[in-house]
């Protein structure tokens, strides 16, 4: 089962939005790859306009950053609780470039995008639930020749204890290590890790809403969820005496992933 079909609606509203310096290194990337794609090439030079896969799109969050940049975005995901929230949200932001935003109902192994469509395939929060060697193939299949590929990954910054004990209470299971690349098949280069540091000020009751968006609490029952929540509002309000509404800093890190299509 997809947790996902289940998802939380607090999910697009407590998640963390990406650094902007991640966001623009990934459109950099993809009109770079599309100038060296085009060169030579007098009938798309200047012409064509980049396009970007992101797959597992979830709410949109990655897709609404890119395309707010002017370049199209092909939203593949497969629960479609999330690409109703990913509409929804789409229709309350600027009708200026949420035109440049397809919804699709796919996977990373089988998005149903047409061979050799897309200058960046971007996995934003997702690639740890692909078959890895599946999706490879299908990302080099739905590329453009010099295309690239993005796994991109926000965590809480475990190496700080209090954090760390925070993600353990939540269970979130994506602790990601800058020692530990993403698998990508031969058809691409050894992946390239960027970091990036950031802060997230929020309260504890919205650090309870976020744990209600991991899918370790959407796959449990109801007391199972209720001993998740109860553990968390001991650690914030006693263990850490956070009070309550009053914005507590989260240190987070972004890894980024990158590499481009032999």
């Amino acid at each position: 089962m997809n947790p996902f079909d289940i998802a939380s609606p607090e999910y697009a509203s407590v998640r963390p939005a990406y650094p902007v310096s991640v966001v623009d290194q990934l459109v950099e990337m993809t009109r770079r790859g599309l100038a060296d794609h085009s060169a030579g090439k007098s009938d798309l030079a200047g012409e064509q306009r980049p396009r970007i896969a992101d797959i597992g799109a979830g709410t949109g969050k990655m897709s609404a950053l890119i395309a707010e940049r002017g370049i199209c975005v092909e939203a593949v995901e497969p629960s479609e609780a999330m690409r109703q929230q990913m509409s929804e949200a789409l229709e309350e932001r600027s009708p200026c470039w949420r035109h440049l935003i397809a919804i699709h109902d796919g996977t990373a192994e089988d998005t149903g995008l047409p061979t050799g469509s897309v200058d960046l395939v971007v996995y934003a929060q997702s690639w740890h639930w692909v078959d890895e060697e599946l999706a490879s193939h299908e990302a080099s299949r739905i590329l453009k020749d010099r295309g690239g590929i993005g796994v991109v990954w926000n965590q809480m910054d475990v190496s700080i204890p209090w954090v760390h004990r925070l993600t353990r209470i939540m269970r979130s299971g994506d602790v990601h290590r800058p020692d530990k690349p993403p698998s990508f098949s031969s058809q691409f280069t050894e992946p390239v890790l960027g970091l990036v540091n950031f802060e997230e000020c929020i309260t504890p009751e919205d650090i309870l809403r976020l744990g209600t968006t991991r899918s370790s609490y959407l796959r449990q029952n109801e007391t199972g969820r209720a001993r998740m929540q109860d553990n968390l509002r001991w650690y914030l309000y006693e263990h850490l005496a956070y009070e309550p509404g009053k914005p507590v800093t989260i240190p987070y890190m972004t890894l980024m992933w990158t590499a481009h299509k032999r």
